[in-house]
């Protein structure tokens, strides 16, 4: 069975023109969280009206150049990585638009638009578990809309990306009937499962609803902790030394200017405590320590931490001679001075000795714990926090000025599937405290700050939610639908034989 052609070949690169401006505005340089609900409508209106199974394929070229477009020179990558990755992240989400093509006009009903949402998570949830994670996922892009963000507490990001693709699928459905509106004429109990279009509305407002109340009524009313989060620009990128194996005398070339920034780091803390912080940390590998050094920095930071009662956090990139590994560490130090834990970032493109566990430490502040940028881009990786109760997650991390503040967001959303605050404090980005539902407490900007120092008073009380419990019930769910709508497809073509 044929999906209907309804339009024109000329209308038909209309809307992959829009579709495709659209997909350049999703995440990374230009992060418009509207786009994420607009590209695909107009997409899957190009897919679904082709009535050549080749013609959509038009589309590849013109998600490239939108997707080249938006992420050259945004990330730290080699200009080759830069030029393929944006001819890779596309065909997933073509796969799923030739997916809905297939099955969609064999289906009836409600069925034929879940179709779309359900195998769009499904890819989404398969990516998550890539060196990737979740870095491309429409749902990363929509921190700024609050309401809607509110759900990711009970069915984590997978809820967001259902919806948006729902609303796309819906948008075309209302659209191949010439916006009818109008509810099946009939009186039986069923007949509201047969509007598609009901359905999605309930569903929505259920959604928005849920997401509202969720803000005005559980603000957190417990005490709060003044955290301060510490940057210090760099001259140079010295993470560019374990490329070249970190040799002695590359690393000595440049001793004075790491022991200058080091020091730098210490005056800012200072500064930190006597303004009242008790919790400091620094911008992933902001301290770059010379491995033979370490002790004595060990015994450095544990001094200060006891001097001014604080839980100090330092963040720093430890150099090895000779060895190519990220040693990109945060080490947790209590008031009296002790090295409570030690955690390596897990999720680099550098190669890395990390036992994959996020440490926690119990304080009068609550449950503290630390995780490196790029870990906040795995939502099953960082449940591991939400299941042993974290109250405030402290994330050092590292981005660059033209995928600011994007990649803040996703470590938010985090916060709110796992009903913790969120204090990132990023080099070359934008820092951002939030509490668990995502309400910023305090923000800074690398590039328009002179003194990047940050305070934000965090509560001390995170929550519990569905998915920090369930996990990831919702992608499960959908696979499940997924399966079930093939299964249909081929049932209801098998008996039309």
């Amino acid at each position: 069975m044929k999906s209907k052609k309804t339009s024109g070949f000329g209308l038909d690169v209309l809307w992959l023109a829009i579709g495709t401006v659209a997909y350049a505005f999703i995440g990374w340089r230009w992060s418009a969280p509207a786009a994420a609900w607009i590209a695909p409508v107009f997409l899957l209106r190009f897919f679904r009206n082709r009535e050549k199974w080749y013609t959509p394929l038009l589309s590849l070229p013109c998600l490239y150049a939108a997707f080249l477009t938006n992420m050259l020179g945004a990330w730290d990558l080699p200009v080759i990585a830069q030029v393929i990755l944006p001819a890779v992240v596309p065909l997933p989400l073509i796969l799923v638009l030739y997916i809905d093509r297939a099955l969609s006009p064999r289906l009836k009903g409600i069925w034929a638009t879940l179709v779309f949402p359900a195998a769009y998570v499904t890819m989404d949830y398969i990516l998550g578990f890539t060196p990737l994670g979740t870095l491309f996922s429409t749902a990363s892009t929509q921190f700024s809309f609050a309401t809607i963000a509110q759900a990711a507490s009970i069915t984590g990001i997978w809820g967001i990306s259902f919806l948006i693709a729902w609303f796309a699928s819906i948008v075309n459905t209302v659209w191949e009937n010439g916006f009818d509106l109008r509810l099946p004429r009939g009186t039986d109990s069923t007949r509201l499962v047969h509007n598609p279009v009901a359905v999605f509305v309930a569903a929505a407002l259920l959604i928005v609803a849920y997401g509202s109340v969720r803000i005005a009524t559980s603000p957190s009313r417990s005490e709060t902790v003044r955290v301060a989060g510490i940057t210090v620009e760099h001259p140079r990128d010295y993470w560019a030394l374990l490329d070249i194996d970190t040799p002695k005398e590359e690393v000595d070339k440049h001793s004075l200017e790491i022991r200058g920034i080091e020091d730098e780091l210490f005056t800012k803390s200072t500064r930190a405590a006597q303004a009242g912080a008790r919790i400091i940390f620094w911008a992933e590998g902001n301290g770059v320590i010379i491995g033979e050094e370490l002790e004595g920095f060990i015994s450095r930071a544990g001094d200060f931490a006891k001097r001014h009662g604080v839980y100090f956090a330092p963040a720093i990139l430890e150099l090895r001679y000779g060895s190519s590994l990220n040693y990109n560490e945060v080490l947790m130090f209590t008031p009296e001075g002790e090295l409570a834990f030690t955690y390596q970032k897990t999720k680099s493109w550098l190669p890395v000795e990390s036992d994959g566990v996020i440490k926690t430490i119990e304080t009068p502040y609550g449950t503290l714990a630390a995780a490196i940028c790029f870990d906040l881009d795995f939502p099953h990786f960082l449940r591991q926090a939400a299941k042993a109760g974290t109250d405030i997650m402290l994330v050092p991390a590292y981005d660059s000025e033209r995928i600011r503040p994007f990649h803040t967001e996703p470590a938010l959303l985090r916060g709110i599937e796992g009903g913790y605050s969120v204090v990132r404090q990023v080099n070359k980005g934008t820092s951002v405290a939030a509490d668990h539902r995502g309400m910023v407490l305090a923000q800074q900007d690398y590039f328009m700050t002179e003194d990047r120092l940050m305070f934000a008073d965090v509560p001390i009380e995170g929550t519990r939610t569905v998915y920090g419990c369930l996990g990831d019930w919702f992608a499960w769910a959908s696979i499940a639908l997924f399966i079930a709508l093939v299964g249909r497809t081929i049932k209801r073509r098998t008996q039309a034989k």
